[in-house]
């Protein structure tokens, strides 16, 4: 049971990390005739599944440790 425990935790770390870096992308642009991304909903969304993720992996993290 700890093996998946851990495993789950690597992998919303990952989807995390990810996340939050597309909802970087999402808005980046507008410099040296790159054009402006104004995808503001997708940082939105991406923000939100990225630190929710992320906040539950630290949560299950805590549990492994106190097992």
């Amino acid at each position: 049971m700890n093996k998946i425990l851990e495993y789950t935790i690597t992998i919303l770390f990952v989807i995390g990390i990810f996340s939050l870096i597309f909802a970087v992308g999402a808005i980046d642009g507008g410099y040296n005739g790159v054009p402006m991304n104004d995808n503001w909903l997708g940082f939105i969304i991406f923000t939100i599944v990225g630190l929710s993720s992320i906040i539950v992996a630290l949560l299950l993290q805590s549990k492994v440790e106190r097992i």
